[in-house]
Order: C-alpha cells, then structure tokens, then sequence
C-alpha cells in the first residue's frame, strides 16, 4: 500500500507566489462526444480540433508558453501513447493552435494537474519562472458508459479547462501531493486539507464535485467555513475541472476576486491527492462556456 506524503507545512510569512493563474476557462462538450458510428480516427481529429481550438482561443494572446501539457481522467489511451491515433489527436491539436503539446498524460487522473505543477516547480528551479499552457480534457472517444458515473463519484460531466499559470521557482510550501489506499482516499483529502488550510484562514477552498454523501464525509475532516459553493448539481463530477468548476462559479458570483488567493484540491478514486494554493492575477481572463 502507497503512503502519503507528510502533512502540508505552513507557508512562510511574506509567501511568494507559487502559482499565479492568468487563465482560467472551461467549456462543456457534448454527450457522447461522438456517435458510435464515427471511427476512432475521426473521433481523434474531432476532440483534437476542439482542444486547439480552446488553445487557440486562450493562449494565443498569452505571450510565449514555455510549456504545453493535456492532463485528462477520461482520456482515451490510445491518445496518451504512442499510436496512430495518439498522432492524429496532437497533429489535429498543433493544425488549429499552431503547437503539438510536449506531453499528453492520464496517469494521475484527476490530480493530474497537481503532479504537473510539482514538475514544473522543479523545472523552475533550474530554468526560472515557466509559463504553462495545461488543459484538461475529459472526454470519452469510446462512449463507454462506465464514464457517464457510478457510485463511486455520482454522475459525471465532461469538458475541457484551459489554465495558464505562471510557476515561480522560489515559493515553497503551496502545494502538497500524496497518495494512500483507495479505502482511506477521502480521509487522507481531508487531513491534508485540514492541515493545509489551517495556516491559511479565510482563504477559499475549492473541493471536488461529488455527492452529498461522500461531501458529508469529506467534511468532517476540516473546517468549512470558507468552502465555494457545490456545483455537483449543475456540472457533476467533471473529474481534473472540478476545483477550477469551482473557482468559476465564485468568480462569476463575485465571490471570489481577481488578485486574491484560493486553495485548490483534488482527487483521484485510486489514492491520489493534489492540494494547492494559487494566486489569480489582477488581470486574470476568465470564462465559463465562453462567457466572461
């Protein structure tokens, strides 16, 4: 059995940012994606198209990205490896954007973004500050209808959120990342959480989406006080997008401020954990299904 990491340790006082978030944007794609009739190979251009287009639409104006990177829960495994079709994902990708990603992974699911960070953070260190283009895509090319929930998450929504995000080498002790048995994957979010957050009062929390049983239980861990709003209603599950579902709605409320902090968070149904803080820029560009 994986252990987790040690609890999250309190930032420093005059903390520097770790993460400073430019874009965020997230937009819903259809169920099922595609018809059963459609092939492999054109599924892969389709959904290949619509992430470039996303790119195309948010980075474009971002000044240079130094690193480009699609995460994914959903994600088909023959677009993460090294087939053909994998070939014609990114190709289609690169057609509209103008860039293939460097790399395409689906190995930490829903955290996925928090092991992302962590590795940039560490590439900082070496070459300074990183820009990064990360875009999650959840959406099935199959329609297996395993993806569409079941009671480990309830039911689910699919998407793609494209985040630019700043990784500054210096900060230390805004993100923690672990893993533990599947039995005990919640409870260990929660201790993490609640160690993490209890050195940040009054900062946000975004939390994933899930049902109002397994949120109870979360719950339970921590103190909520300062936890957005469920959007599980509206969205469901939308697995990596959730806590950044999230950090949409508050803005869109006028909850949350462009120039403030907010603790994001994660988790992934085989152990995983991601928990983060991150700093939105006071010129953040924001959008949910194209709206800003």
């Amino acid at each position: 059995m994986s252990i987790s990491q040690p609890l999250a340790s309190p930032p420093s006082l005059c903390a520097v940012p770790a993460f400073r978030v430019h874009t965020v944007a997230y937009r819903r794609t259809e169920t099922p994606f595609v018809s059963r009739q459609v092939t492999l190979v054109d599924a892969a251009l389709a959904l290949g198209q619509r992430v470039g287009d996303e790119a195309c639409l948010y980075a474009s104006d971002a000044g240079p990205i130094d690193d480009y990177v699609v995460s994914s829960t959903v994600l088909s495994q023959f677009l993460a490896d090294g087939s053909p079709h994998a070939r014609y994902f990114q190709d289609a990708i690169a057609t509209r954007y103008g860039r293939l990603p460097d790399w395409v992974t689906n190995v930490y699911e829903c955290t996925g973004w928090g092991f992302i960070l962590r590795y940039m953070q560490r590439k900082a260190q070496f070459n300074g500050r990183r820009r990064l283009l990360l875009q999650i895509v959840d959406a099935d090319i199959h329609n297996f209808t395993y993806w569409l929930g079941n009671n480990r998450w309830g039911k689910s929504g699919f998407g793609i959120c494209t985040l630019i995000i700043d990784v500054i080498p210096d900060a230390t002790n805004m993100l923690v990342i672990g893993t533990s048995s599947q039995a005990n994957a919640l409870l260990q979010l929660g201790r993490n959480l609640r160690s993490f957050t209890e050195s940040r009062r009054g900062l946000g929390i975004a939390v994933p989406f899930f049902p109002e049983m397994s949120r109870r239980a979360l719950f339970k861990c921590f103190d909520t006080s300062s936890v957005h709003a469920d959007h599980y209603p509206r969205f469901g599950h939308s697995f990596g997008c959730d806590p950044w579902l999230s950090l949409l709605g508050q803005l869109g409320a006028g909850y949350t401020q462009t120039g403030s902090d907010c603790v994001v968070s994660s988790l992934a149904m085989n152990g995983y954990f991601s928990i983060a803080q991150i700093t939105l820029a006071p010129d953040l560009h924001y959008a949910l299904e194209g709206e800003t």
